[in-house]
């Protein structure tokens, strides 16, 4: 059984070691990488695993929830055939891809121990103003994938 990891967790607080975000980028390049692509970034079929459109699938969700997801449907051509070492080791990886950091214990590698962690953005910006000609928007402490979806469907002009 994984590591436990309380409900006060967040990704912010180094939940993986570096270690096993390595065994994880090897088990991607050799399960993952051929539907996601080596950068994560994935294709039409398969969603991107970093950056803004992954926060846009996961944010919100536990960790517990993606890693259930994993390790019950991946790889698609034979789901669940990875031990649960292996689907934590390649969760690691795509939290340090999203530059989450790093700790000194390894992720727990089971669903439980991992629901009560929420994804969330990283990036908190502090002080953040949008102008347009008629106004400015003071969007300080907003969530960073919030203020890209809000901003590409309001009218500014650039």
């Amino acid at each position: 059984m994984g590591a436990s990891v309380s409900d006060a967790q967040t990704l912010q607080n180094g939940i993986y070691t570096e270690a096993q975000a390595e065994r994880g980028a090897e088990d991607y390049a050799a399960r993952c990488a051929s539907c996601h692509s080596i950068d994560l970034r994935g294709n039409s079929n398969s969603p991107s695993l970093i950056g803004l459109s992954f926060m846009f699938i996961w944010e919100g969700r536990s960790l517990g929830e993606l890693f259930n997801k994993m390790s019950e449907e991946m790889p698609t051509e034979n789901p669940g055939s990875l031990t649960q070492q292996s689907y934590a080791a390649i969760l690691a990886y795509i939290l340090k891809s999203n530059e989450f950091p790093s700790g000194n214990t390894d992720l727990a590698s089971n669903a439980e121990a991992l629901a009560g962690i929420q994804i969330t953005s990283q990036y908190v910006i502090s002080s953040l103003y949008f102008s347009s000609p008629c106004c400015t928007i003071n969007m300080s402490g907003t969530n960073f994938s919030s203020v890209f979806l809000w901003k590409n469907t309001m009218p500014f002009s650039s």
